[in-house]
């Protein structure tokens, strides 16, 4: 059963959601618009963009490697701060080349840009570990997720607003999201699990089969998410004809179900188990993405991404949970940065993919997007593969704390 009222009290989970939040506010202003910022202000062809977001995500899955030892190494306090500071001056510093016209520095600390969030999201998703008891963690996560899309649900709107008077603003208010994200992650405590050293073998990989196969699962599950950063709203702008500001209230969507879905279907998914709550997040997720197809103005983009919410609110909590349940406390920073190594690499080739198809099939809807929807098949076979490996080795940590 997921506990969500420990949850409520457990003031470090609480303080950890709320930094998560504040730098939520600052993303969801700014992640909508980005593709587009790239493509019309930049003067960048499609096909670079998803280059550009290549590069960012494979930048971020090096970072995560570094985030989740430094995670386990220095504590979790110190590497959520290194985070959110280094956020601060990066974007400053993307604001002032953009209004200066030094494009190619910009794209180059966009790119560098991940170092930010692949320092703060295994530190955060550890220290959430370190503090919450096995059965309490999903509901932990859940509320980290809903307080996170808190901001997911106010930043788009902002983001509208600002991109009307001027798109160099959206990085200015990244750069005060960050400043306020610092102030919190002030009253961010330690969890007793730091380690001053970090013995056998290569400290920042970890090895582990299971994982492995785990990852692969939630690495076709974020190559289908991804599409949420490039192709998605260069196909609305594009194709839809959309008219660029209604973004925001696109990807506000994304927030409001978030916040006010994601409890109610966990808690519902809870009775069938970890295995298959993400199972039915990937096929949601398949759905969503294919029925773009079908769309054609803002309203049909809002239920789409209701859709592809659902299958997010059951994915991502899913993934941190079954993660934790794997590995002692002090390898759960290094096992959560390898598992988000592998989602930086679907979020890394995802937005490349996606543009390629759309290039390559002449913005063929039916095709671009059916191609698109069978990563979440591809999902669901790794996941079961997963599910009957474990079963046969004799491991416990799924019989004993998740249904199958």
């Amino acid at each position: 059963m997921i506990s969500i009222n420990s949850t409520i009290h457990n003031r470090q989970v609480i303080v950890v959601s709320l930094s998560s939040m504040m730098r939520s506010i600052g993303m969801g202003a700014s992640w909508p618009f980005m593709a587009i910022f790239l493509s019309l202000y930049l003067h960048l062809a499609i096909y670079i963009v998803g280059i550009v977001f290549t590069l960012l995500s494979l930048m971020s899955m090096v970072f995560s490697l570094i985030g989740g030892y430094l995670a386990d190494l220095m504590g979790r306090k110190f590497t959520l701060m290194l985070g959110s500071i280094s956020g601060i001056f990066i974007y400053l510093f993307i604001a002032l080349s953009f209004q200066f016209n030094a494009y190619l520095i910009t794209i180059i600390l966009f790119i560098f840009s991940s170092f930010s969030g692949s320092l703060v999201y295994p530190s955060a998703s550890a220290l959430i570990s370190d503090v919450t008891l096995s059965d309490e963690r999903e509901g932990a996560y859940s509320v980290y997720r809903i307080l996170s899309n808190v901001g997911w649900a106010i930043g788009p709107f902002i983001g509208s607003l600002i991109y009307n008077t001027g798109i160099v603003y959206i990085f200015y208010s990244l750069v005060l999201a960050s400043i306020l994200q610092s102030v919190i992650i002030i009253f961010v405590k330690n969890p007793n699990t730091l380690r001053k050293t970090v013995s056998g073998g290569n400290p920042f990989i970890v090895y582990d089969k299971y994982l492995f196969i785990f990852s692969i699962a939630t690495f076709f599950v974020i190559l289908l998410s991804s599409q949420f950063s490039v192709s998605l709203p260069l196909y609305s702008e594009i194709v839809i004809k959309i008219n660029v500001s209604y973004l925001g209230y696109i990807y506000a969507v994304n927030g409001l179900v978030v916040v006010i879905g994601q409890y109610p279907l966990i808690k519902l998914f809870s009775r069938f188990g970890d295995i298959i709550t993400f199972m039915a997040g990937a096929l949601f997720y398949a759905l969503g993405y294919f029925i773009v197809a079908f769309s054609t103005n803002v309203i049909d983009l809002m239920l789409d991404m209701v859709i592809i919410t659902i299958g997010e609110n059951l994915t991502t909590p899913t993934i941190n949970t079954v993660i934790s349940k794997m590995v002692s406390h002090e390898k759960t920073g290094r096992y959560m940065g390898f598992n988000s190594m592998f989602n930086s690499i679907g979020r890394a080739f995802g937005p490349s993919i996606g543009t390629y198809i759309m290039y390559t099939f002449h913005y063929n809807g039916i095709i671009t997007w059916s191609l698109i929807a069978t990563f979440g098949i591809f999902s669901v076979l790794a996941i079961i593969i997963f599910s009957g490996m474990y079963k046969k080795s004799g491991n416990t940590y799924i019989n004993r704390y998740t249904k199958t």
